[in-house]
């Protein structure tokens, strides 16, 4: 089967580079548009039924060589009508072009960083013009896509600086690798890993504590981005092979924009100030204070029944809980106000532009301060870019793109974390004071000696914390790519691009003397970790194109690239520190080391071949074949696309264009490394709660077999992708609408599925598991009034994917990706969608009546079940955009309909008595059901205690259940204002200034009664969510920025 592709491949290319000889003459010109009266580069200039051609250079300048046997000329560009030009004895001829209103030869940017023409495409992509997301005045350009795209999932996690953004498209797609698309700027793909410090003898998840990791995407400047197309399934994206599964988001970074003559130059600066605030928090009572046996059911003196309740509340210090007696108004404090402080960013940036007729040259230098929101939280970022390109001669050229960023800061501790800071403000009682100005100490939460003030001897006050238990990254990178082109005859192009990733993060993670988190407290720890990454990618593609006949026109482009990739991470950590305050590693009387390293080398050779009929029948095939070092042997992912336009078989003015799209594909997912063999580990032994016991012990080394088997014939998981659509547009394009269903089918998916421990290990590391998603796609837009001052644009997009499991293994029906918490965690469950929420539930009849046992409180079903899923039954973004006279006021609706959270942090205030519904507590309350012993309706009370503590909390005999949330939400994602400013006595010298204030999040509607239900405990290295336990808030913000262009 090989050797016939390659063998068909090239007659193919005979048939292409046997071009005819004929006598030719030279015609030369300049194209400019008709409304503006300035030359326009880029201009296809073709030869009528020939691939003969050119484009015009930065002046609007053309030469092109035009055989004797043929005598009309066709100029096209992006949003502008054709013309066609017939050259009759001219020798030289210049052209005006029009706008068409239409947009429709759009030109978009394509997987290997191939151009096609939007019109041409079978399949759905989405385009995000960059200054879109630049004005969002999102830091990361990932959460900067958020309601922007159909199709697009993104989850920040939290308001906090530096804190992760995780993008899925279309839906998980795997149980156990990365569900994220694939990022490429500017042809070369880098990396968005979020990963944590976690020591090697820490046997947990670390995804439940610690601090929010910063995603590497959040390292690309927003202001540096030309256009972001989304490749949102294997049939766009298939030409990436094995990296393909999860789609593709294609980065293109601005090059020099300078209108002129000839040559020229430009200056843009731009600045900016944010003002931030905490959005949403938990509402907490300010009425009791802490103590215990607050809420008590007595008996009635009258009746001798337990029917009331009085107030019995006693205060102890020796709790941690809010049950205690009534307070004086004047003796409730504000914890969280007091603490959350107003959060500020500064961006400044510089842009310099050049050009001539032959070169041109863009950089920029971009600077970013934020101050968080949390005291001593911080995140920075400084950019240098720089994009130049330079035409040796009319066939040769290469151009250059490479970022520098050096980013990081102060990071702030999260979750399941004695240290966290929601943790300590929220369980703290509303009578104690954290920041308390009457202490005696250096301040309001030192005591006289500089030890932390305490209510509770178990969690970190949360003033003490962030000032003595830092988290510092410091990260510097650089990516970027060099490229050639070669135009050796005018029906072919060659294109070399050589590109890098490099970076170094260095990690240091400080817990004081005193801290209550690390397992050494109160000893103090001081952790040190360097992760390193290296990327080098080089590929090589020939493009062919040729009018095989008048009425076809065809292409061909094959090349291959090579990968390599490695990364490195080295952890050190020493405890029992002698010296306060000293923290460097000789001052610690425990030290542990452990380091890893991976490599990953890739090699792929693929094709792409398109062919046209009277240019409104498309047809795209591609096949690319990879191989890898984590896998054995080579794969083969082929796609196909038909797209038919049907817009001249329309004769109606209000019909402007029509297509139906048809594409399948296959594309892949590949393993990661070393999983084909299997190797000796260091192993540690934990009773689930502790830290447990690891090597060395006793100083003592040791290593043993892993308890997971790899198995060596392993292979790249495989996503297989229908899709259908119809794009419509209407009044010259004034109104617009595309729709796509789709149905992707993920085979051979890689997970460990749980053997016989008589085996000698837990899990096989294989190909088993089957997952499906189908959905649809709605993009709509429209201008509903336009004239020469005013204009009204509104654009929607809505999506909703149902995601399920087919298969998990051979006897296996549930499986848990990721370990959670005790009681619930996010599992794999067939006939299920995957990350489903997994833990105990309260136990019902057939008619769904909980069952109420003779104590009053509902009793817990023995066997677990699904709890909730976490994402969204729909998603839907709805822009609208008004202009008038320089002025433009923008606002973007963001909605999500469904998905459930577990507030963990909810149920354990309700069980501390902190919560604002648990101040209802001199009553008893009957629970709606039926009693477990003869199904009658209850009538049996309960304390405020047990109904606040048991059933909406996690004390007690509990059901995970009663902390499930609705996380659905509307809310105004963006509101934004600009005016856009020319002063022609100063022209000369500020070409404008535009002025402009955006807000971020400045309104939001849900339910949901913890912090922003945009949040995510386990963040964007982690394949679960839908996690809520003492999570840091999100924000809103106001943004008033300046840009001059000089």
């Amino acid at each position: 089967m090989k050797k016939y592709y390659i063998l068909f491949l090239g007659l193919l290319l005979v048939g292409w580079v046997i071009p005819s000889v004929a006598q030719n003459r030279t015609i030369t010109g300049k194209v400019t548009s008709a409304s503006e009266k300035e030359a326009i580069p880029g201009v296809s200039v073709v030869v009528k039924g020939t691939t003969i051609g050119t484009s015009t250079d930065i002046n609007g300048n053309y030469t092109v060589s035009v055989p004797s046997s043929r005598s009309v000329l066709i100029f096209s560009y992006i949003s502008m009508k054709t013309v066609e030009i017939a050259v009759g004895s001219n020798s030289t001829i210049d052209v005006s072009l029009e706008d068409d209103g239409k947009g429709l030869d759009e030109v978009v940017v394509t997987a290997v960083a191939l151009e096609k023409s939007a019109k041409s495409l079978g399949y759905s992509t989405q385009k995000v013009d960059g200054k879109e997301v630049a004005e969002s005045g999102e830091q990361n350009v990932i959460q900067g896509l958020s309601g922007k795209a159909a199709g697009v999932f993104v989850q920040g996690t939290s308001g906090t600086p530096g804190a992760s953004s995780k993008i899925l498209l279309r839906g998980n797609v795997t149980f156990e690798g990365n569900n994220q698309p694939l990022i490429v700027v500017d042809g070369v793909p880098i990396d968005n890993s979020t990963s944590n410090t976690v020591a090697g003898d820490y046997p947990f998840n670390m995804n439940l504590q610690g601090v929010n990791n910063s995603n590497r995407g959040i390292d690309i400047n927003p202001d540096d981005i030309e256009s972001i197309n989304i490749l949102k399934g294997p049939a766009a994206a298939a030409l990436y092979g094995a990296q393909a599964a999860s789609g593709a988001i294609i980065i293109t970074t601005k090059k020099a924009r300078v209108k002129g003559k000839g040559r020229g130059f430009g200056v843009v600066y731009s600045t900016s100030i944010e003002l931030q605030k905490v959005n949403k928090l938990p509402e907490l009572q300010t009425k009791y204070g802490q103590g215990n046996g607050g809420g008590a059911l007595l008996k009635s003196k009258l009746t001798g029944k337990l029917d009331s309740v009085v107030e019995v509340g006693k205060f102890s210090a020796s709790t941690p809980n809010s049950w205690g007696p009534a307070i004086a108004s004047d003796k409730a404090y504000d914890n969280l106000e007091e603490f959350f402080k107003r959060g500020e960013v500064f961006s400044n940036s510089i842009t310099l532009n050049a050009f001539n007729e032959k070169s041109s040259l863009r950089l920029s230098f971009a600077n970013l301060k934020q101050d968080g929101i949390i005291p001593n939280s911080e995140y920075k970022r400084n950019t240098i870019t720089v994009n130049a390109d330079h035409k040796i001669s009319d066939k040769f050229s290469f151009g250059t793109s490479f970022s520098y960023i050096n980013s990081g800061g102060t990071l702030v501790q999260n979750g399941s974390n004695l240290a966290g800071v929601m943790l300590g403000l929220t369980r703290t009682p509303t009578d104690y004071r954290l920041d308390d100005p009457t202490s005696t100490g250096p301040n309001g939460w030192t005591n006289v000696d500089g030890s932390q003030r305490l209510w509770y001897p178990l969690y970190d006050n949360p003033h003490w914390s962030v000032r003595n238990n830092p988290y510092t990254t410091d990260v510097n990178r650089m990516y970027g790519n060099i490229n050639f082109k070669a135009s050796p005859f005018s029906f072919m192009d060659l294109n070399y691009r050589l590109g890098t990733d490099v970076y170094t993060d260095k990690r240091v993670s400080i817990f004081s003397i005193g801290s209550n988190q690390p397992d050494n407290a109160p000893g103090g720890e001081i952790n040190q970790n360097i992760q390193t990454y290296r990327y080098v990618y080089q590929d090589v593609i020939a493009t062919f194109k040729r009018s095989l006949t008048d009425d076809i026109v065809g292409s061909l482009a094959i090349g291959s690239n090579v990968q390599y990739e490695k990364s490195e991470d080295q952890f050190l950590r020493g405890r029992d520190l002698t010296i306060p305050n000293y923290y460097n590693l000789s001052n610690a009387s425990n030290l542990y080391a452990n380091g890893s390293y991976a490599v990953l080398k890739k090699t792929g050779v693929f094709g792409d071949l398109n062919l046209s009929f009277k240019d409104y029948l498309f047809l795209n095939v591609t096949g690319r074949q990879d191989r890898w070092s984590s896998f054995s042997k080579t794969i083969f992912y082929p796609s196909t696309s038909l797209a038919f336009l049907f817009t001249d078989f329309v004769k109606q003015k209000w019909f402007t264009f029509g297509k139906v799209r048809l594409a399948y594909a296959q594309a892949g997912k590949g393993p990661s490394p070393y999983r084909t063999q299997n190797y000796y580990a260091k192993p540690t032994f934990t009773d689930g709660f502790t830290s447990g016991l690891g090597f060395p012990y006793l100083s003592q080394n040791g290593f043993g077999i892993s308890n997971t088997l790899n198995d060596p014939n392993i292979k790249p998981e495989t996503t297989s992708s229908t899709e259908i659509g119809l794009d419509l547009r209407f009044f010259d394009s004034k109104l617009r609408f595309d729709f796509t269903w789709y149905n992707q089918k993920s085979k051979n998916i890689i997970l460990s599925i749980p053997v016989a421990p008589s085996s000698g290990f837990r899990a096989l590391y294989t190909n088993s598991g089957e997952m499906e998603n189908k959905g649809i796609e709605i993009i709509a837009s429209g201008t509903p009034y336009k004239d020469k001052n005013f204009s009204w644009d509104i654009s929607l997009n809505f999506n909703k994917n149902n995601n399920k499991v087919l298969k998990l293994g051979n006897g296996v029906e549930e499986l848990s990706p990721e370990a959670a918490f005790t009681s619930n965690s996010a599992y794999a469950i067939v006939g299920e969608p995957f990350g489903v929420i997994y833990g105990s539930k309260w136990l019902r009849n057939d008619q769904g009546q909980l069952l109420i046992k003779t104590n009053g409180l509902p009793a817990v079903d023995p066997q677990k079940g699904n709890l909730g899923n976490p994402y969204p039954d729909w998603m839907m973004g709805i822009r609208n955009s008004f202009n008038f006279k320089g002025v433009r006021l923008t606002g973007l609706f963001d909605i999500r309909q469904g998905g459930e959270i577990w507030n963990g942090t909810y149920a354990r205030l309700n069980r501390m008595g902190r919560t604002d519904e648990s101040a209802d507590r001199n009553r008893y309350y009957i629970i709606e059901g039926v009693k477990q012993s003869d199904g009658t309706t209850n009538d049996i009370p309960v304390s405020a205690s047990s109904y606040w503590q048991t059933y909406q909390g996690d004390g007690g005999s509990y059901a995970s259940e009663n902390a499930m949330q609705d996380a659905s939400w509307v809310r105004l994602r963006e509101l934004g204002i600009s005016y856009n400013i020319k002063i022609k006595q100063i022209e000369k010298y500020v070409k404008s200034i535009d002025l402009g204030i955006v807000g971020k999040n400045v309104w939001l509607k849900t339910e949901y009664k913890g912090v922003d239900p945009e949040t995510s405990l386990t963040g964007a290295g982690s394949n679960i969510g839908g996690f809520d336990y003492f999570n840091n808030p999100g924000l809103k913000s106001w943004i008033f920025s300046l840009k001059a262009n000089f």
